[in-house]
């Protein structure tokens, strides 16, 4: 009986962890990528960062759970598909919106399926990323050719 309990303690302990990434580059050429980091077998988002790209310059900021209004994600393995919704405010202010539904590209580098234009023919997808410190709430890259990618709790 002392092992079932010390077995089913560290089963439940354990902190099941799923990441959600999308990319997508704007029209001032510019990459975009956010991340949301979940936790719990409920797959409750714990943080986020939105990383920018351009040239040699990389730079960002982080959200956290407090500052995630919505999120879902899911992954069909049985046809590779993935669903990712996101809605956020970073300091109860700044937006970072995500709505895609389309192939999962998990193992894949999105930058390169972003640039080859598989994920462009995917309509209605979007990310809408305020620009960052600096910037006023209204200042936002919006982007419509999107890759995503959703990594399952292991």
């Amino acid at each position: 009986m002392k092992y079932f309990i010390l077995l089913a303690s560290l089963i439940c302990s354990a902190k099941a962890l799923a990441v959600s990434e999308c990319t997508g580059l704007s029209k001032e050429n510019t990459w975009v990528t956010v991340y949301i980091n979940t936790v719990g077998a409920t797959g409750i988002p714990d943080r986020g960062e939105v990383t920018f790209e351009r040239e040699d310059n990389k730079y960002g900021y982080r959200f956290t759970r407090e500052d995630i209004a919505q999120f879902f994600e899911y992954d069909e393995i049985a046809n590779s598909t993935a669903t990712v919704g996101l809605a956020a405010y970073v300091e109860k202010e700044f937006p970072v919106s995500i709505k895609y539904s389309g192939p999962n590209y998990v193992d894949m580098d999105l930058k390169s399926v972003v640039s080859d234009g598989k994920s462009g023919t995917i309509k209605n997808n979007f990310m809408r990323v305020w620009k960052g410190p600096g910037h006023a709430a209204t200042d936002q890259f919006q982007l419509t050719n999107v890759a995503c990618a959703v990594w399952p709790n292991i």
